[in-house]
């Protein structure tokens, strides 16, 4: 190779005075350069034209209160319930409610006007009333057939004034009235049958009504007790039935009755033959995987073996309702995040979705979810596909979240959810 070429090049460059300018070099990278890009701010800024435009527009969406309107709400409201609507009011801006905020139309959504002189059972405590709110004796005794059938009769008449405050129809009527009006009478009698008024009586009149006030009441306060002579034979002549000896043990175990656990929801994902090897031979039996849950954040997974078909698909039930575990639900519809496990050379990844995107998972996890009572679920099965090893990772998952509150706690933060208040109601 000649060296004239690169020493007649190099003197070239030593002698010239104006070095030509270097031509571009040729990126690898499709994304410009950190030097050619245009910096972006976080957040758009705004112009003062904008912001006037902005704030008319919230003062003319969300005035102010003039004298008519407090007027008007000291009728309806307390003093202090109005200041602390005005508080509430007073702390959050109107400008980012109109930028920001978007009314939810999701079935989940919660009621935007509320009535704060009614009391909300879902979101406001129900009130309570003791003993000492109960004026003179508090003795109680049981009532002979004269009072009873006296009692039966005058809160019959009550309830059916309730369903028919206009009065009762009366003359020529059709078929679905007359139909209606005997379901009434029904429900009306069985109602002041069950009632505890029926049941006990007492010289004091308010002490006979504490017994069915709800406030008196902590347990299923929108039913009438059950405490009655006719509801403990009811309750034991359907006690006295045949039963299961397994399912006897079951109830027993979880405090439970027959109606509750027949809304349990019960299903057999997984049966296959196995056979053990003895010195006697070969000896097959069945076996049974099972999953149990309420559809309300409840799910169990169980396993049976047996000879018998019948017996070992008992067994997976009721060890799977045994099992049940709670599952934590974000708005009562999906997870809280994407969760991820592992059992054998199984991995099981499952992921949060918005309201309205179903349960799109292949047919065992999507069994899992209907049964814990989920309705928005994502879920991937990367490696083995195993059925016995996806249906216990999932319930593993499922049952071992860990929640929002924990987090905050574990790092010694408080946890405040601003969603429903700052944004005006957009939480997804």
């Amino acid at each position: 190779m000649s060296v004239c070429r690169p020493a007649r090049c190099l003197f070239a460059k030593a002698t010239c005075t104006t070095l030509p300018k270097a031509a571009p070099q040729r990126s690898f990278q499709t994304s410009a350069s950190r030097q050619g890009r245009k910096r972006r701010p976080h957040y758009p800024s705004i112009k003062a034209d904008d912001l006037k435009l902005l704030n008319e527009a919230a003062e003319v969406e969300y005035p102010k209160y003039d004298t008519t309107e407090t007027s008007l709400l000291s009728k309806k409201y307390t003093p202090s319930q109005i200041a602390a609507i005005k508080a509430a009011e007073s702390a959050i801006d109107t400008r980012d409610v109109l930028t920001q905020g978007q009314q939810r139309t999701d079935p989940w959504l919660l009621p935007y006007e509320d009535d704060m002189a009614e009391v909300d059972p879902v979101t406001d405590n129900r009130p309570r009333l003791t003993p000492d709110d109960i004026p003179g004796k508090k003795t109680f005794r049981l009532a002979n057939d004269v009072e009873r059938d006296e009692a039966i009769s005058r809160i019959a008449n009550e309830n059916l004034a309730k369903m028919y405050p206009d009065g009762i129809p009366e003359g020529a009527l059709d078929a679905a009235t007359e139909q209606r009006l005997q379901d009434s009478f029904e429900a009306a009698l069985t109602q002041a049958t069950l009632d505890p008024r029926a049941t006990y009586t007492s010289r004091n009149p308010a002490a006979l009504e504490a017994l069915a006030d709800p406030r008196h009441s902590a347990v299923m306060p929108d039913l009438p007790r059950l405490e009655n002579r006719m509801a403990r034979q009811t309750r034991r002549l359907s006690t006295e039935e045949e039963e299961d000896p397994r399912q006897k043990r079951l109830l027993q175990y979880l405090g439970w009755d027959k109606q509750k656990l027949r809304s349990i929801r019960v299903k057999t994902l997984v049966s296959h033959s196995v056979t053990n090897q003895t010195r006697m031979g070969k000896i097959r039996s069945l076996y049974y995987l099972t999953i149990a849950g309420n559809q309300d954040g409840l799910l169990g997974v169980g396993e049976g073996k047996s000879v018998e078909p019948e017996e070992g698909r008992k067994q997976s039930i009721m060890s799977a309702i045994r099992n049940m575990r709670p599952v934590p639900r974000h708005e009562n519809r999906t997870t809280f995040g994407d969760l991820e496990r592992k059992v054998g050379a199984t991995k099981v990844q499952l992921f949060a979705r918005p309201p309205g995107f179903g349960l799109r998972t292949q047919h065992l996890i999507f069994e899992l979810a209907r049964a814990a009572g989920l309705q928005d679920l994502a879920a991937k099965t990367p490696r083995s596909r195993n059925k016995m090893n996806v249906i216990k990772a999932t319930w593993e998952a499922l049952t071992s979240q860990k929640l929002p509150d924990e987090i905050a706690r574990a790092r010694g933060k408080k946890l405040v959810d601003v969603r429903k208040v700052y944004y005006g109601g957009s939480v997804h």
